[in-house]
């Protein structure tokens, strides 16, 4: 029994043959361990160990596939995960505070920062011409927003 798998880390390293993972199902979390991935069509199909008859399968349709943050590989000089955005403070490169990363979410294409303030929500569009710095240490990231960006989201 293999499911087709739609994969939000560009690394394939994270499918290593082995690696536990945690399933979340309705039932709560289940651990499970991969047996392999393979690329099909341009699809990625992935095979769990013990999950072998169709209806064991079938279970995992719509489940989400996690891995803890401290087993992922190091993402490499100068990258990062967006999930590593969260908590992080957002000014402009004029120095204006927007607010804090509360969410990245997945608008199906372009990741969507959601920046929350007192005052204001803001979503900005992980897109290099909106970044120009991003300091994970300082847990700060510098944004360059078009004018009509911050009044659309009002």
């Amino acid at each position: 029994g293999e499911v087709r798998v739609k994969i939000l880390l560009e690394d394939d390293r994270v499918f290593n043959p082995g690696r536990r993972v945690l399933m979340r199902t309705s039932g709560g979390l289940r651990e499970a361990e991969i047996e392999f991935l393979r690329k099909q069509h341009g699809r990625c199909i992935l095979k769990l160990r013990g999950f072998d008859t169709l209806s064991e399968v079938e279970n995992c349709v719509g489940t989400e596939i996690q891995i803890p943050a401290s087993e992922l590989p190091e993402a490499g000089e100068g990258r990062f995960y967006t999930f590593q955005l969260k908590g992080c403070q957002v000014f402009t490169a004029g120095g204006d505070y927007l607010g804090r990363v509360t969410e990245v979410l997945d608008s199906g294409g372009t990741e969507i920062l959601k920046v929350d303030s007192d005052e204001e929500e803001t979503l900005i569009p992980f897109a290099q011409s909106y970044m120009k710095k991003i300091d994970l240490d300082e847990r700060r990231i510098e944004v360059e927003l078009p004018d009509g960006l911050r009044g659309l989201n009002k």
